[in-house]
């Protein structure tokens, strides 16, 4: 079970924590019915369909969003930083923000400044994600934090991964993404890892998670043991009222957006 810190009453189930109220308008949601509505019969090709339907509202909505990827993260940051569980988490695995997904790359100066904690990204190895040690960012371009909108991050120029880390780190790998290389002496096993932060085209407030189609994460999520914990990070127009899922979406055990942290078990 998930440590909250400074933990406010608790609400019904899920419990819902934020650092302020918010309110989210009926077109946010791009599943206005329930999943456990559907018959009985609903078929894994009618599941499929509803999935690649949302994928592609969704697409469309974050295609028209415009935001400060910086402030973003900060936000997101601070309501990770409410987990005991991630503060303490000692083998990290993340991920390489791409595309439409919450970013991640401007938080990972401050993701080291725990003692001795190993930081892993993924790379894809055929169907499957392997993931892979970094090393801590290099700061390039940094400003004092009295002229920064967010203390203790570099200024935006610095956030390309080439500019963050060594160029014999990553390189661009499957569909674009950014990855470790593979070396054999960075490699982290599965079961090492005590948190995983996990992206996604949707998630809604049951744990419930919308990935882009390939089941990179489900697969890797499948091989993790009972210990280690999975927080959905997402922007706050991700989430939605429910998710499609068949047998093999794993939830997530909590979501942390800019506006909030939701912890589900």
């Amino acid at each position: 079970m998930f440590h909250v810190k400074r933990r406010r009453p608790a609400s019904r189930t899920p419990r819902a924590f934020y650092n302020k109220s918010v309110v989210f308008p009926r077109s946010f949601l791009i599943f206005p019915a329930p999943m456990s509505s559907l018959p009985s019969s609903f078929s894994d090709a009618e599941i499929s369909a509803a999935k690649q339907n949302a994928r592609q509202a969704m697409k469309a909505r974050l295609r028209a969003l415009n935001f400060d990827r910086l402030a973003v993260a900060a936000q997101i940051f601070r309501n990770l930083e409410r987990l005991s569980e991630f503060t303490d988490a000692q083998t990290l695995a993340v991920y390489l923000d791409f595309g439409f997904e919450a970013p991640i790359r401007p938080l990972l100066p401050r993701l080291f400044e725990r003692k001795n904690r190993v930081v892993a990204a993924p790379r894809c190895v055929g169907r499957e994600l392997a993931f892979y040690r970094l090393d801590a960012p290099r700061f390039l371009n940094a400003v004092p934090d009295a002229a920064s909108a967010v203390p203790g991050f570099t200024d935006r120029d610095a956030f390309s991964p080439e500019r963050c880390f060594r160029l014999t780190d990553l390189t661009s790998g499957a569909f674009g993404i950014w990855e470790p290389l593979p070396n054999p002496a960075r490699f982290v096993a599965p079961d090492a890892f005590d948190l995983v932060l996990v992206p996604g085209l949707a998630f809604d407030l049951d744990g419930g998670r919308l990935g882009r189609g390939a089941g990179f994460y489900d697969r890797f999520l499948a091989t993790l043991p009972k210990k280690t914990r999975f927080v959905g990070v997402a922007l706050d127009e991700q989430l939605v009222e429910k998710t499609p899922r068949d047998a093999f979406d794993l939830p997530v055990d909590a979501l942390a957006t800019p506006s909030r942290l939701v912890v589900f078990r």
